[in-house]
């Protein structure tokens, strides 16, 4: 596998490309799929057509990795927080009143109900050539932890933040939950047949420069320590997406096999400032893509020319937007297939 190579330090002139949430709405395959279930969970939770809307950009785009169709919420809803999806608004929860509210299953309990994500897995591995891999997920604790505080997306996740501040202690507790359930998830989404893990910590530029440890890093570095001691050795992509600094000390301290850094990271800086043995996934604007044409090809190519003396995955800087034209997506992989190939 090209990208299996690339994260053990191999470096490309064309390298390893796949896009995050390429399973998703600008595909007119998916949409027809999802059509054909109630909500959201149930989609997530159908592991036929979870599978299915898996290998559907691999299909039409071969990318050189696929990422499961699932969500970063599947571990709260699991814990019966009233997960929940509003067309056009997004998922919504229901709010802890304290972060100490949390109910928490038993581990059996929680991966009995999260079986499916795990099965679509399988179907997955099954379904895809071996030069492809498959990439299993989970959200961080502290982006799921926001969701479970707020209800739902914040602009400021002002609420969350608060209690970081007010009750440190009891975030903590909360955090040990989230770690403890992550890693019984990755460890299921492993032992199912992922060849990549990766976790998503969406909201972390939104945690305090002096919390980043205590909320960001340590948990983690939790996760990660969790799985090597139970003898997985999976690669780990970690994505702190606005992270504004620390990304050696955070690769350092994680033990993170890839760094995945969004479209507000200038990549030649981020060349300068970490080791070259440091494998970076990113980070070109979704917006460019949506956009399309020149602006986004030499947008393309900045990047390349930024890493290329350091093992790279090319993605994006977040995930890929449901307005983007096919078109412009197919003359991406054109150009960069054609020019660095």
């Amino acid at each position: 596998m090209k990208i299996r190579d690339t994260i053990n330090g191999a470096i490309f002139t064309l390298p390893p490309i796949w896009f995050m949430r390429q399973a998703g709405r600008y595909l007119p395959e998916y949409k027809a799929l999802r059509e054909t279930t109630s909500d959201f969970i149930s989609y997530c939770l159908d592991s036929e057509k979870a599978s299915e809307a898996t290998i559907q950009p691999i299909n039409r785009f071969d990318f050189d990795a696929a990422i499961i169709f699932s969500d970063i919420l599947m571990i709260p809803w699991a814990m019966d927080r009233g997960v929940h999806f509003i067309t056009g608004k997004g998922p919504k929860l229901t709010a802890l009143k304290h972060p100490s509210d949390l109910v928490v299953p038993n581990n059996a309990d929680l991966m009995k109900k999260l079986q499916p994500v795990c099965d679509a897995i399988t179907k997955t591995r099954v379904n895809l050539t071996s030069d492809k891999a498959l990439i299993g997920f989970c959200g961080a604790p502290w982006t799921v932890a926001t969701y479970m505080l707020e209800g739902g997306s914040s602009r400021d996740f002002a609420i969350s933040r608060k209690w970081l501040w007010q009750d440190p202690k009891a975030c903590d507790l909360l955090m040990q939950h989230l770690v403890s359930a992550s890693v019984e998830l990755l460890a299921g989404k492993a032992k199912a047949g992922a060849d990549i893990l990766m976790i998503f910590d969406s909201w972390a530029g939104v945690v305090p420069s002096t919390l980043r440890h205590r909320y960001l890093i340590d948990p983690v570095a939790s996760i990660i320590s969790g799985l090597r001691a139970r003898g997985i050795d999976l690669p780990v992509i970690a994505f702190p997406k606005g992270l504004s600094g620390g990304f050696d000390e955070y690769v350092h301290a994680t033990g993170c096999n890839v760094l995945a850094v969004d479209h507000t990271v200038d990549p030649f800086w981020l060349d300068a400032h970490l080791p070259k043995n440091v494998v970076v996934q990113g980070n070109l604007d979704p917006l460019a893509v949506e956009t399309g044409g020149r602006s986004m090809c030499e947008a393309a190519d900045q990047i390349i020319s930024a890493f290329r003396k350091r093992p790279h995955i090319f993605n994006l800087g977040h995930g890929i937007g449901q307005f983007t034209l096919i078109k412009h997506v197919e003359e991406l992989l054109r150009h960069l297939r054609q020019t660095y190939q």
